[in-house]
């Protein structure tokens, strides 16, 4: 299911509206809670999925002219997942990275983030276009607002799953689990994915998905 631009922007704020609610609930036990994200606690989870306001002047400056380079999630999600793609090759820093940031983060703190960036990104102007926004990106060299913005849903839906798994008392939407699901369905061979599901060869041609 590929949302419509502007389902797309509040179906992602949604998604961290979610994150806020459940984050302001935390408690200092379940702030440190082990995740099925080995090794991370809860804690590291938020931090890794939490955005930062600063991220939405970096994206307005980041405007290019031109067509993108790479306009679709799916693809964009396959270049990061080949065997010496970012996802693989950067693995270990991201997780280090979180636990890192984690350090400096609390519920509440992080609470309050996800409700400032749900809320300034149901105002920011470029996502009642987000397809026809061009930005620079890294790796690719550039892509649309839109494909950025689908990739940050599945991030935040698939963690959210996670955090769930941890301590309850949340869920992804339901079109959030669909854009997410469809997403992910698309990333692998056509061929390999069809028959997977189809019962006709092992889920291992196909799944995992992303890293």
């Amino acid at each position: 299911m590929r949302l419509a631009d502007v389902t797309l922007r509040d179906v992602l704020a949604d998604a961290w509206e979610r994150w806020g609610r459940r984050c302001a609930e935390l408690t200092d036990a379940q702030w440190r809670t082990a995740t099925r994200c080995v090794p991370w606690q809860v804690e590291a989870l938020v931090a890794h999925v939490c955005p930062e306001p600063t991220t939405f002047e970096s994206l307005a400056a980041a405007t290019v002219a031109g067509p993108a380079a790479v306009t679709d999630a799916a693809a964009m999600l396959r270049i990061f997942n080949e065997p010496d793609g970012v996802a693989n090759t950067t693995a270990d820093q991201i997780a280090d990275r979180a636990v890192s940031e984690a350090s400096a983060l609390t519920p509440r703190v992080a609470a309050a983030r996800f409700a400032e960036c749900a809320s300034r990104l149901r105002q920011m102007p470029e996502m009642s276009r987000p397809a026809q926004t061009v930005i620079g990106y890294p790796i690719v060299g550039s892509t649309t607002l839109a494909v950025v913005a689908e990739v940050a849903l599945m991030e935040a839906t698939v963690h959210l799953l996670d955090l769930a798994d941890a301590v309850g008392g949340v869920e992804p939407s339901p079109a959030a689990l669909a854009a997410t699901r469809d997403l992910l369905i698309a990333v692998p061979d056509p061929v390999a994915a069809v028959e997977a599901l189809a019962g006709r060869r092992s889920p291992a041609g196909a799944v995992p998905a992303i890293h």
